[in-house]
């Protein structure tokens, strides 16, 4: 390969140079000397260069390669030159079409972005790979330039995140989450093919005695061996999900009728039969399960029925025992249509009560602010938590209604706190893409005199990934008022990195499903880490959340964490808000004065007592005579002071403590 020295236009002998500049023929002799010593300009610039790199012609074969190429391929330079470049591709990836496109480079050097490769051991590793064409002087392209960064440790560290969003930690199976995207996949591909989606929801039968008996340590082994045994008693095209505590579901995809529906459903039933042992224990479980067939209906209500279907097989204490839905409103059913019928009552009846969570500084575990958390009080179930009712709210299409509550609510309660203690508030997706919600914003500050930068929203990572163009002008529109974005759950959803350059992010908190085994769990030590180092990196606020003991939080804040939420700082209860402080100055204000008149009182009468009585003492003392034959005082009555404009000190249902 041969390289040209460039044009360079020589300056007529009248023209001065520029000042501070060397003479014309000096510049020139030093350009000479470097081309003179192109090939260890080469050497140093490219050959020497940290970053793996090849030249490369324009059919795709390698012409040179440097040391770091050599060591990312796991080969050395007389294996790879004169070879074609695809010698680095994956076996899995799709072939690419041979020879140039468009009379540029070869087609495999146009891949530019994130792509897998193979080294000369066989291992897989991810690279970041780029290209640039040197072109001649004529304009025509000559050779490219070949930048392959790897990426693996942060492709992997990102599908981490995304597997535990989706697995159940404990059984390795796919969790809630991850069947919402199944299920509709598994729903759009049996319109098309003809063929019915199945669920069989399952509950252990008794499986809280086995917890009480032995323990949650052999109730967790328990559940990952039921899980195993349901993982090898599928069909591929199944899925077994694990929705929490002891109830899993296993999504049948390409079902005829219910009849096989029925069989699969035995045959699960089957692999429970044998004894599961736990420490020298044999253990027999059973359990009830409620089927569901259908393909042109929505996921949700394919869940409910199969739901539906399972209270029933388990309403009369049976065990074993299998219901299918049958159409009809169950009890359940009916009760959460009562529930919807309730829900919007209690927007009227001022049945919604707000509940704070402390927000604190992990070095010396300073008050920083609160989290706004939404509750009901109903008037038969008692006080119920957001877990209860926010389905049927999102099927009365109310949250927008509930969200603008809690917005107005929280910022009315947090302008009567101390100056600098901050409010945040959670905002669904839904809410936050509705017209309007800038105004909402901005009237909830101006009523409660809030300043902008005492109040943080808090989003999921999902509503920042997908936000629509509505939402992100929205979000700017707030946050350009001076209220601060939080991401919340962060590291659970699909692209944490994606979310926090799509918006204005301000904080980031990290879930507690990754903070819970930061002490004793090596991996789930260096996710939290690396979490925090992202977010420190980007400038943002980290908070921890869900920290439940004070080793969690000694090992958060010797690892540069700064914020922290959790039951070790404070569990969420009521805190008085603005108005409600005022009353209560007042009433302690009023029960101030009321005692200070009954002091008086009392001692007025106290000298009025000593006056009556007989005095002794010739030495400046005044003392009560005390005789033999003293009659006792007269009985006095007690001083009782009524005033008819205080309210009666009881609860009148507000949030507020009295």
């Amino acid at each position: 390969m041969t390289l040209s020295a460039p044009h360079v236009p020589r300056p007529r002998a009248d023209q001065p140079g520029e000042r501070g500049s060397a003479p014309a023929g000096t510049r020139l002799r030093a350009i000479d000397t470097l081309l003179a010593d192109r090939g260890q300009m080469f050497r140093a610039l490219f050959l020497s260069s940290p970053v793996p790199q090849a030249l490369v012609d324009l059919d795709g074969h390698l012409l040179v390669v440097n040391d770091a190429l050599c060591a990312l391929a796991g080969r050395g330079t007389d294996d790879m030159v004169g070879r074609h470049v695809d010698l680095l591709a994956h076996p899995d990836d799709a072939p690419l079409a041979e020879g140039p496109a468009d009379g540029d480079v070869d087609p495999w050097l146009r891949q530019d972005g994130e792509r897998r490769l193979r080294r000369a051991d066989g291992t897989e590793l991810w690279v970041q790979q780029s290209h640039d064409v040197v072109h001649r002087s004529t304009g025509e392209p000559h050779f490219a330039v070949l930048s392959l960064v790897d990426v693996t440790d942060r492709r992997r560290a990102e599908e981490d995140l995304v597997r535990r969003a989706f697995t159940d930690p404990l059984t390795g199976l796919p969790n809630r989450r991850a069947l919402t995207d199944r299920l509709n996949h598994a729903l759009a591909l049996s319109r098309r093919r003809g063929l019915q989606v199945g669920l069989v929801h399952m509950d252990l039968d008794r499986f809280q005695a086995v917890n009480d008996t032995l323990g949650t340590e052999a109730g967790d082994q328990l559940l990952s061996q039921v899980a195993d045994r349901l993982r090898w008693s599928t069909r591929v095209e199944d899925t077994a999900v694990r929705l929490g505590a002891d109830e899993f579901l296993i999504l049948a995809e390409d079902v005829e009728d219910l009849d096989g529906l029925r069989a699969l459903a035995d045959r699960l039933l089957g692999v429970l039969d044998d004894p599961f042992q736990l420490g020298g224990r044999e253990i027999v479980l059973s359990a009830s399960v409620g089927l569901t067939l259908g393909s042109d209906v929505a996921p949700d209500d394919l869940l409910k029925q199969a739901h539906s279907a399972l209270m029933r097989a388990k309403r009369d204490g049976s065990r074993a025992r299998i219901e299918v839905h049958d159409g009809g409103l169950t009890e359940d059913e009916v009760d959460l249509l009562q529930l919807e019928t309730d829900l919007r009552r209690a927007l009227e009846e001022d049945e919604l009560r707000l509940f704070y969570q402390p927000i604190v500084s992990l070095a010396d575990e300073t008050l920083l602010g609160y989290e706004a958390l939404i509750r009901w009080q109903h008037p038969t179930r008692g006080l119920l938590p957001p877990g209860a009712f926010l389905d049927a709210a999102e099927n009365n299409r109310l949250t927008s209604r509930l969200g603008a509550w809690v917005l107005r609510r929280a910022c009315t309660d947090a302008a009567g706190w101390p100056a600098g203690l901050r409010v945040h508030v959670n905002v669904s997706a839904r809410h936050l893409a509705e017209e309007g919600f800038t105004d909402l914003v901005a009237a909830a500050l101006d009523e409660s005199g809030l300043p902008p930068e005492r109040l943080e929203l808090e989003i999921t990572e999902s509503t920042a990934l997908f936000a629509a163009e509505a939402t992100l002008q929205a979000v700017q529109e707030v946050t350009a008022r001076g209220v601060t974005l939080a991401l919340d759950d962060f590291g659970t959803g699909y692209s944490a990195i994606t979310a926090l350059h799509r918006l204005p992010i301000h904080t980031v908190k990290i879930d507690r499903s990754f903070v819970a085994g930061v002490v004793r769990e090596p991996s789930s030590a260096a996710l939290v880490q690396g979490l925090l180092q992202l977010g420190q990196g980007m400038g943002l606020q980290v908070i921890a959340e869900g920290i439940e003991d004070l080793d969690q939080a000694e090992w958060l804040r010797r690892h540069g964490c700064a914020m922290a939420q959790g039951y070790a700082f404070g569990r969420p209860a009521p805190l008085p808000g603005r108005a409600d402080t005022t009353a209560a100055e007042v009433i302690v204000g009023r029960a101030a004065e009321e005692a200070a008149a009954v002091f008086e009182a009392v001692t007025g009468e106290l000298e009025a007592v000593r006056d009556d009585l007989p005095v002794a003492g010739g030495d400046g003392m005044d003392l009560i005579a005390l005789e033999d034959d003293e009659r006792p005082l007269p009985p006095r009555p007690f001083l009782v002071v009524v005033d008819d404009d205080l309210p009666p000190l009881t609860d009148d249902g507000d949030d507020a403590p009295r």
